[in-house]
């Protein structure tokens, strides 16, 4: 399996209070890491559907499968 690398982002304090109440709702992920990667998956997600981006090969990226997926 892949290494999760971290990734940084600068949002506004409304944002990480959005972040906040969404976290603690617990239905888009545990925590703000997890509501964040929950969202930025489903926007690749929809991406690829609408074809603005291409597929990669997850085997490009020493991975099997899309690991960690909800």
């Amino acid at each position: 399996m892949a290494a999760n690398r971290k990734a940084e982002c600068r949002l506004s304090e409304i944002n990480h209070a959005y972040l906040k109440d969404l976290a603690k709702l617990g239905a888009y992920g545990d925590g703000i890491s997890g509501v964040m990667r929950r969202f930025i998956e489903n926007g690749i997600q929809d991406a690829l559907e609408k074809r603005v981006i291409e597929p990669k090969n997850v085997a490009d990226f020493g991975e099997s499968s899309l690991e960690g997926e909800d």
